[in-house]
């Protein structure tokens, strides 16, 4: 993937996350929802540094 794409992909993730807090009333299942989101972010967030990495070698 290209770190532009996975970019986008975070942007994606965070503005679902946020639309999930704003209208989905507090519960386990949103909370759930939340913490998977941000899991997807951190790992996109890894692999942006090893494609990155990559790219400039």
């Amino acid at each position: 993937m290209r770190p532009k794409t996975i970019v986008w992909l975070v942007l994606l993730i965070a503005a679902i996350n946020l639309a999930i807090g704003i209208w989905i009333p507090e519960s386990p299942a949103r909370t759930t929802i939340s913490s998977v989101l941000l899991g997807l972010v951190v790992l996109l967030g890894v692999g942006y540094f090893i494609v990155l990495r990559r790219s400039s070698k």
